[in-house]
């Protein structure tokens, strides 16, 4: 079975701190077969990550998250990024066009970046934009706090279920983790689309120690620093979210 996190910032985004490099590094550290580097609008570190990606055995599959004008989304598997500001159902159109697949980030939670149900029903209305949409996720690292809306309603939604980190420092990458048949980008695209994928959950529960770090990196960017330092204790332990299958 392999492991990937399909929901990580590089400093490509505005608002995080790590270095391609760094991000590449911890996922080599942690062991995870797959990543997807999904910077906001902007696709330039996943090509990045790509071309330096064999030499710390990770494979990177070319990402972004969209700010639609519905709320955020992922489309993995793209040669370029969507333009901002359109609808959901228009950007879902322009990833399948690419052969791009798209997943659901931090859905349900009320906050202002994030899709409500009814957007995402209103998209799913047109069958070619809902045959993009292959995962939601039911835990992401960043926003744990207001997940349990998202997981019990994603029951009832006919897509794979992702766990990620939405990691905008190098250590929190891997602190939301799903699990597939196979070890490749290809078998993690098939897992998906076939609804295979099992969702594992960070056993650190508290976000108070990524908090106070990621204020203190981006400061530091702020002065002009970027992070590349990646310390062996970054680990943090995953196991599966029986909850989401139990209903409960």
């Amino acid at each position: 079975m392999g492991i990937a996190d399909l929901h990580i910032h590089s400093i490509h985004s505005a608002d995080a701190t790590a270095t391609v490099r760094a991000i590449l590094k911890q996922a080599a550290n942690i062991k995870l077969d797959v990543i997807a580097l999904t910077d906001h609008d902007e696709i330039r570190g996943a090509f990045e990550a790509q071309q330096l990606a064999p030499k710390y055995g990770v494979e990177v599959i070319p990402g972004v998250e969209v700010s639609t004008a519905d709320g955020h989304l992922l489309a993995l598997f793209v040669r370029a990024a969507p333009p901002a500001g359109l609808s959901l159902t228009e950007t879902l159109l322009l990833i399948g066009r690419q052969g791009g697949v798209a997943i659901v980030p931090h859905p349900f939670n009320g906050l202002r970046y994030s899709l409500s149900l009814n957007a995402l029903f209103v998209a799913l209305q047109n069958p070619a934009a809902k045959a993009t949409v292959k995962g939601i996720e039911v835990f992401n690292f960043s926003t744990q706090g207001f997940d349990k809306v998202a997981r019990k309603q994603a029951l009832a939604l006919p897509f794979a279920k992702v766990s990620s980190s939405d990691a905008h420092i190098y250590s929190t990458v891997g602190a939301g983790r799903t699990q597939f048949p196979g070890k490749t980008a290809q078998d993690l695209r098939r897992a998906l689309e076939e609804n295979a994928t099992v969702p594992l959950l960070s056993t650190e529960t508290s976000t108070v120690r990524s908090t106070l770090s990621y204020v203190r990196r981006i400061a530091l960017r702020k002065l002009g620093y970027a992070s590349d330092v990646v310390s062996s204790s970054s680990v943090i332990n995953t196991e599966p979210i029986f909850r989401i299958n139990s209903g409960a």
